[in-house]
């Protein structure tokens, strides 16, 4: 009977705990934070686990879901190519085809050990249907992802690893007014090839190529743009406002 009394106890606290999280995650979405407790109904939400390198599917128990990662990160890939963003805690997936049922191009894989809420996409658009206020933040998230997708594009589409890097630099490395210097931009060279994917030793070199023109300079691991005006960035500034 101890034992019974024991296990019951430490499934209450385990699902308390779950709520916890959830609910946290939630204050940290882009998409959930400030949804009222009556829309958000979490008993439709349940929790999955995973291990660190595992692909986290959108499909659970035969069932297509919104996932919300509560616990750890994880990372999406596009095809067998390298990652290209992270979630963490907060971070939503499965919400860009929600009303088109067609699987996304990506994998969803557990960087770390991962705690996962999950709701069914239709539950989810039943809720877009009674809650405007969720509906708008709905629709402006995936109006970013949308713009990121562009910028990604426009990004690859360009030849020449100067070239790229400036792009880059022009829509993540300058102030607001668009000028030049200020604080810079913290970057990991590591990461910032990947994300410009070029190798190591290119990015490097273009770096290099750039500096000893004037463009930038770089100081305490961050890019700082010297010269905003410079004819490099020509095409970033053809494609209009930055990141």
């Amino acid at each position: 009977m101890t034992d019974i009394i024991t296990d019951c106890i430490r499934r209450v606290t385990a699902v308390k705990n779950e709520r916890e999280l959830i609910r946290h995650a939630f204050e940290k979405s882009a998409l959930f934070c400030g949804a009222s407790s009556d829309v958000l109904m979490l008993g439709d939400w349940f929790v999955r686990e995973f291990k660190r390198s595992l692909e986290i599917s959108e499909e659970q128990n035969g069932v297509e879901c919104v996932g919300v990662i509560i616990k750890g990160c994880a990372q999406v890939i596009p095809g067998d190519q390298s990652a290209v963003s992270v979630l963490t805690t907060g971070g939503e997936f499965g919400i860009c085809n929600i009303f088109v049922h067609k699987k996304m191009p990506t994998q969803i894989v557990a960087k770390t050990s991962c705690a996962v809420a999950f709701i069914p996409k239709d539950v989810f658009a039943k809720m877009l249907a009674s809650d405007s206020a969720l509906m708008y933040r709905y629709v402006r998230l995936c109006n970013q992802k949308m713009l990121y997708l562009a910028d990604r594009l426009a990004l690859m589409s360009i030849s020449g690893c100067e070239k790229r890097l400036a792009y880059w630099l022009y829509r993540n490395a300058l102030p607001d007014d668009g000028g030049g210097a200020a604080g810079g931009v913290p970057i990991s060279k590591d990461g910032l090839a990947k994300q410009l994917s070029m190798s190591r030793a290119s990015l490097f070199r273009a770096v290099s190529a750039l500096e000893k023109k004037g463009i930038i300079k770089t100081t305490g691991g961050k890019i700082v743009v010297c010269d905003p005006d410079a004819e490099i960035f020509d095409f970033a500034k053809s494609k209009g406002g930055r990141s």
